[in-house]
């Protein structure tokens, strides 16, 4: 918990964080193509696909479904 002050942050935000860095991997990932946004999302923790939509959106600039299209345009 000290470290995490230190750092600015909280245990909540911090952990929030992680599991967003791990929906960016598996929307990113070709081999998950057919698992749909809201499915990925509610994996990682986000069982509401409008409140994943938005803390993903204010995170990384842009909507899940874009993300993952511009990722695997790649």
């Amino acid at each position: 918990m000290q470290v995490l002050q230190t750092h600015g942050t909280t245990a909540r935000s911090y952990i929030k964080l992680r599991r967003l860095n791990r929906c960016r991997r598996d929307l990113a990932d070709p081999g998950l193509s057919h698992v749909t946004v809201q499915a990925i999302g509610a994996r990682w923790g986000f069982p509401h696909p409008a409140e994943f939509s938005r803390t993903f959106r204010a995170a990384v600039g842009m909507p899940p479904s874009e993300y993952r299209r511009m990722q695997l345009e790649r």
